[in-house]
């Protein structure tokens, strides 16, 4: 059934894993026979032509954080191959001049030996914070490393983002030579943003800071989204019409596929993609399933991944 149905497949960083070890990249290779393998049973469109008619079932290519990578290595495949995609805007390390704290710790992984990194980070946590440390194996149950899901752990849940800023930055901005070095190594700039609009691929709001959904939709809306729409409008000439929520929402995901629809489709937006895993069954829905780049392909063919797809 694999072969038959529509689907979206998420990318975050198209790297080599052995030298981003901060996160789950997908290596250049393995993302040129992704693609060469889906070109065979699917077309790929843009989000604008999910309702198209084409011979073939549809496939969207998406990409989250808009990491420089994505620029540099999948959109110069996919240009060179003539497949369009989807990528999206993360306007805060352009506008503000702030980084995530999420990709500073993946800096960080991929920059500093794991031990001497807890060993620094272990000095800021109380008895009681230790104790906590039980969860982290559940919430990073997919890394292999027990320091690593300690060192993730504490930095996105223990720690307030401002403590794991003070600890991180240094450390990260040092091996660059300055913050501003690292968001230009880091990110998509808007030079690279002008040529890959030029080029036909869509471009849709991601978010200002990369946090997660709070509950409080219009709050939300008027924090992570407007300004970030705004900038894509001001600098590419483009009113957005595509959403990607930070971490697919996060805990409250459910709360805000409820909550945030309205409120976008009142803003023009046409529809939106989740970190949920499934087919797009309905291309008339708002909130689109999307499959992990990691994880749909287990064998030399799609339909091996997606054989068990109803």
């Amino acid at each position: 059934m694999g072969n038959n149905v529509n689907l979206a497949i998420m990318y975050h960083y198209v790297r080599e894993p052995e030298e981003w070890k901060g996160s789950v990249p997908i290596s250049p290779k393995a993302f040129e026979e992704q693609i060469n393998q889906l070109s065979k049973t699917h077309e790929f469109v843009l989000p604008d032509d999910l309702n198209k008619k084409t011979s073939k079932p549809k496939c969207i290519l998406t990409f989250d954080d808009a990491t420089k990578d994505q620029y540099e290595i999948a959109f110069d495949i996919m240009k060179r191959k003539g497949i369009p995609g989807y990528f999206t805007v993360m306007s805060g390390p352009l506008v503000e001049k702030e980084v995530p704290v999420f990709h500073l710790v993946h800096a960080a992984l991929s920059l500093v030996e794991e031990e001497y990194l807890w060993d620094e980070l272990r000095l800021q946590l109380t008895p009681k914070d230790l104790h906590n440390l039980d969860l982290a194996n559940k919430t990073y149950a997919y890394e292999q490393s027990q320091l690593r899901r300690y060192i993730k752990y504490t930095l996105n849940f223990i720690l307030d983002s401002k403590q794991s800023k003070n600890f991180l930055e240094k450390m990260v901005y040092s091996h660059f030579g300055s913050k501003q070095k690292f968001i230009d190594y880091m990110y998509i700039n808007i030079e690279e943003f002008q040529k890959m609009k030029q080029a036909g691929m869509t471009l849709g709001v991601h978010c200002v800071h990369h946090t997660p959904f709070d509950g409080r939709a219009e709050e939300y809306y008027k924090n992570e989204i407007a300004p970030c729409a705004k900038f894509i409008q001001e600098q590419f000439d483009i009113k957005p019409a595509w959403y990607t929520p930070p971490f697919g929402g996060g805990e409250k995901k459910m709360l805000m596929m409820e909550n945030l629809k309205d409120r976008l489709l009142s803003e023009g937006y046409k529809g939106a993609f989740t970190t949920d895993s499934g087919i797009i069954d309905d291309t008339s829905s708002f909130w689109f399933n999307r499959f992990d780049c990691n994880k749909i392909f287990t064998g030399d063919s799609i339909g091996l991944a997606l054989e068990n797809v109803q």
